[in-house]
């Protein structure tokens, strides 16, 4: 049977009341469902609450994308940018500490950064806000979920 969760969007402020509003929806443990957007997706494929099959009924969801801007997702990625680029000096620096040649650092760190400025820059033109990326995060999860083919989530904006 599909569970239905209604998500009130008028109690939708920045991307922490988002975390905290959707982690009581579905009575996460301990109120946690991410903090950040990369956890809030690990999160939306079980073990923090969410049941699927599910229905999420957005309520509200005009409120919310009005909240979640273009501005919100842009300060959000500017604080990813630095969190990269200081993995990525704390990253060189052991490379220098241990003589290891610089080709064979891990680039996870310069791809973090990369992203972020692309991000930024899209936030800046206004080409997308922090309300399109949680929508098409969990609208992708059904298609992503290859682990369990009944993981499915259907997202109705209201």
């Amino acid at each position: 049977m599909e569970k239905v969760y209604i998500f009130e969007g008028k109690n939708v402020y920045d991307l922490n009341s988002f975390f905290s509003e959707f982690a009581k929806m579905v009575n996460a443990p301990n109120g946690y469902f991410g903090r950040d957007l990369q956890s809030f997706d690990d999160c939306l494929f079980g073990g923090f609450g969410l049941e699927a099959p599910c229905k999420i009924i957005w309520k509200d969801s005009n409120i919310s994308k009005q909240r979640l801007n273009s501005e919100i997702i842009r300060e959000y990625y500017e604080e990813n940018r630095k969190f990269y680029e200081k993995e990525l000096a704390n990253e060189i620096d052991e490379l220098c500490k241990h003589s290891v040649n610089p080709d064979d650092y891990d680039p996870f760190a310069e791809s973090g950064i990369k992203y972020s400025i692309e991000m930024i820059e899209k936030a800046k033109r206004g080409e997308i806000t922090m309300f399109d990326e949680i929508v098409s995060t969990i609208q992708s999860v059904t298609r992503r979920a290859t682990f369990n083919k009944s993981w499915v989530i259907d997202l109705i904006l209201e």
